[in-house]
């Protein structure tokens, strides 16, 4: 099955020009867009992201959540399961910037992940 990612029409007045791009099977792809000038930005991304997280996206995917992004329950019981004292990266996936986690340690990931919002 063959599918092309595609922005549904509601968007085409908003957008100059759409990348769609990939990594040859690891299921990463990316979509870069060319606002048109004038657009609201923000709403134009949350509702990009409302239709990702309504999908049950996990984004961002290829370069880790950086310091941009809420990172999920399990990336933060990752995180801390490999930098117990929070001295490699404090604050990625803007978590705690304390020595050993503060009381953010968690012990197992939570079931339930956060989808993002424009303001992330």
């Amino acid at each position: 099955m063959t599918t092309t990612e595609q922005l549904p029409a509601e968007f085409d007045d908003a957008l100059v020009h759409r990348l769609y791009y990939g990594h040859f099977f690891c299921h990463i792809f990316h979509q870069d867009y060319i606002v048109r000038k004038g657009a609201d930005v923000h709403a134009l991304k949350e509702k990009m992201l409302s239709i990702l997280n309504a999908r049950g996206t996990q984004y961002p995917a290829e370069h880790n959540v950086g310091h941009i992004y809420h990172a999920s329950p399990a990336m933060r019981a990752f995180y801390q399961q490999f930098d117990p004292t929070n001295n490699l990266n404090p604050g990625i996936g803007k978590t705690t910037k304390a020595r050993n986690w503060g009381d953010e340690k968690q012990t197992a990931p939570a079931s339930q992940e956060q989808p993002l919002s424009a303001k992330d």
